[in-house]
């Protein structure tokens, strides 16, 4: 098994969510058009986003991890913070009240938001956190390799997975991984 320099990338993220490598504003605007779109009621949206799953995520189990994966990622998202959801009128939904649930899944008692900054404009991560069993979360931003700190049990590096760079893919896994590989 190995892992892509690059991380985990997201196949089709919305306009203006290339994150980490910018500020989550577009992502956040995404987001807040979507749950508006689904009536207004974030229960809908985080419903319908676990069921039918989405190409501009990635949906990730809170420890514990479940058995049912292909494979089983530990991802670390350093200063993670979790907000509740706001609904701000004309203007959209907008992060609430921080609430204390990143070190605790189990407290979590409805559907929230990840970023790693205090605010939305000082964010490079954007999650949708979902109340759920069991606990979820789908990042709404690509995950580099340095959030990746194992894979089934295998540290990354060293005497874990090899970590291969752009060069050591073929030319088939080049072609095939082309439209996966961010610039």
């Amino acid at each position: 098994m190995r892992l892509i320099w690059g991380g985990l990338t997201i196949r089709e993220p919305w306009p203006g969510a290339r994150l980490p490598n910018q500020a989550a504003t577009g992502a956040w605007c995404a987001l807040s058009r979507a749950i508006t779109a689904g009536g207004r009621d974030p229960a809908v949206f985080s419903r319908a986003l676990r069921e039918g799953g989405t190409p501009h995520g990635l949906a990730f189990t809170r420890t514990p991890p479940t058995s049912h994966a292909d494979h089983e990622y530990v991802v670390t998202l350093r200063h993670a913070r979790t907000f509740l959801l706001r609904y701000g009128g004309v203007g959209g939904w907008t992060p609430g009240e921080e609430v204390p649930w990143a070190g605790d899944p189990a407290a979590v008692t409805q559907d929230y938001v990840v970023l790693n900054g205090p605010v939305v404009n000082r964010s490079t991560v954007l999650g949708y956190g979902h109340c759920a069993e069991p606990p979820l979360v789908t990042l709404l931003t690509d995950v580099p390799t340095r959030w990746v700190m194992s894979v089934d049990g295998r540290p990354i590096g060293g005497h874990g997975l090899r970590v291969l760079t752009d060069s050591a893919l073929s030319d088939a896994e080049r072609r095939g991984l082309t439209e996966l590989r961010r610039p």
